[in-house]
């Protein structure tokens, strides 16, 4: 540990302003890969929640029981990147009634 973060500590437990902050260069490229990686987990768990939802939907709408749809909706989650062009190309109820 460095000393400016002691002493950044020892001010915070006796209630003491004057934080001493020396940012490197190290410091700002953590902040910044840390901050691309969560936009890139929160892509990644929009992009599943979207997959799930579509999956859950379409098996409801061909009769499954709500179990098997859940199931379905939880491995699309965790593959959707394999599950949107599988949607898209095979099961797409609206697209095949419009052709």
């Amino acid at each position: 540990m460095n000393k400016a973060y002691l002493t950044n500590v020892a001010a915070a437990l006796t209630g003491q302003q004057g934080f001493t902050t020396q940012s490197t260069q190290s410091d700002v490229l953590y902040t910044t890969s840390l901050t691309v990686l969560m936009f890139y987990i929160f892509l990644l768990f929009i992009s599943g929640a979207g997959a799930a939802y579509l999956s859950y939907n379409y098996n409801i709408y061909i009769g499954n029981s709500a179990g098997t749809a859940m199931t379905f909706a939880v491995i699309n989650f965790i593959f959707s990147a394999f599950y949107y062009p599988y949607y898209a190309l095979f099961l797409d109820p609206l697209g095949k009634r419009r052709r």
